[in-house]
């Protein structure tokens, strides 16, 4: 709740010649009925109650931990052209947490993070994470100037700036939009840290590096298609060829000459049919139109592969799992696997994702959402770990191509 009055509200009024002046308070529509002498705050602007004759404005946000903002209008100066309408010229220390307890509730918060031996200090980091998000370390003193500045231009957008089209929206805008609302402004936050306006594209030989398994996959297969088994399987001297040309065999134990005992090959077919690359008909692998135009462009193949990752998927959770996992590879920041499906559980379950029998989300039912794309990372080499055992540090690459795709 809030409300902006024209009095301190820690100042006792005093009388001046036997009157006491009313204070004037403007609230929001759905408190007017408490007090008759309230007025409603859509039939005013700050310009008419904040003057350099009025005396500072007071604004309280939360009247249960009574946050109080005073407003004073110092001067005024001439906006220039396509200036923002609100902007932040300077300040310090993060805003304090929702429902933290008001000044004295908040600064007991920050002791009791700030000392491990605290009785509370467990409870409470685990209150920080559920309460902020595990995208950032809760950190009082930062200040994100830049960060502000886009809050505020979503607030505040320019008067000539033509509405988007909800459709038109990012896939990252659209996943900070279904977030709850006090989540949104944190999760954005992290968006503008993730650094998504870097890099989105990378050098042809390194496209080429990295899509090799499925350059070297649509080649073979080639403008004729290829045969398969009789059990519907790649035969046993293509499986031997790829694990061979695409220097998996040293990795893989066992004869490496049937699809379906060698993993990585089958994987490999299975994705680039998910994909759009191959299709399977009358028991021969073709490529698709697509997979044709792109035989010798790497680079048009790796934006293509981008776009399928963040497009292509068997239901709305699946994608959202890819897309939260899509965006901590532009982030960069985590390398065990297990980090990766903490964060990505939290941010599915604020989406308002649940079990079938409406229970949170485990952490092998995320997994499970996560298998094609995290195999297609495995296959562009952003991930070097298949069975998710070891640290993955992702390179420049890897989070260029996490942008293309969230960018698409």
């Amino acid at each position: 709740m809030r409300t902006f009055t024209d009095t301190d509200p820690f100042v006792r009024l005093r009388a001046v010649n036997g009157h006491v002046r009313e204070p004037r308070r403007w609230v929001p529509l759905d408190l007017l009925e408490d007090n008759d002498d309230d007025l409603p705050e859509t039939d005013w602007t700050l310009g008419q109650v904040l003057t350099p004759e009025s005396g500072p404005l007071f604004y309280e946000y939360d009247f249960g931990d009574g946050w109080i903002h005073r407003l004073e209008l110092t001067g005024t100066l001439p906006m220039p052209a396509n200036a923002p309408r609100a902007r932040l010229v300077d300040g310090a220390r993060r805003a304090p947490l929702e429902d933290s307890g008001g000044i004295g509730g908040y600064y007991s918060l920050l002791d009791a993070l700030a000392d491990p031996r605290h009785e509370k200090h467990s409870d409470l980091q685990a209150w920080v994470a559920w309460t902020a998000g595990p995208w950032q370390e809760f950190d009082p003193e930062q200040l994100d100037i830049n960060g502000v500045h886009k809050e505020l231009a979503l607030l505040f957008p320019a008067p000539t700036a033509n509405e988007r089209d909800p459709g038109s929206q990012s896939l990252t805008q659209e996943l900070a939009h279904r977030m709850p609302p006090g989540l949104r402004r944190e999760f954005r936050s992290y968006l503008h840290a993730a650094a998504l306006d870097g890099p989105a594209t990378v050098e042809a030989d390194v496209a080429e590096a990295m899509t090799a398994p499925y350059l070297w996959l649509t080649r073979r297969i080639g403008h004729e298609g290829l045969s398969l088994t009789a059990a519907g399987w790649l035969p046993p001297a293509v499986v031997r060829e790829a694990m061979t040309e695409l220097d998996w065999a040293k990795d893989w134990i066992g004869k490496a000459n049937r699809e379906d005992q060698t993993l990585p090959v089958l994987q490999l077919r299975e994705s680039a049919q998910r994909l759009g690359l191959i299709r399977k008909i009358k028991g021969k692998l073709i490529l698709t139109s697509a997979a044709k135009r792109l035989l010798d462009d790497p680079q048009g193949l790796w934006l293509f592969l981008a776009r399928s990752i963040a497009h292509r998927h068997r239901h709305d959770s699946e994608r959202d799992a890819t897309l939260l996992l899509l965006l901590e590879v532009a982030a960069g920041k985590s390398t065990e696997w297990a980090d990766y499906l903490e964060t990505i559980t939290f941010g599915l379950e604020a989406l308002g994702w649940r079990s079938h029998t409406g229970a949170e989300l485990e952490p092998n039912t995320v997994q499970s959402l996560l298998v094609d794309a995290h195999e297609v990372l495995l296959n562009l080499g952003i991930f070097n770990d298949r069975f998710g055992l070891k640290a993955n540090t992702i390179k420049a690459s890897g989070q260029a191509f996490a942008r293309a795709a969230l960018r698409s």
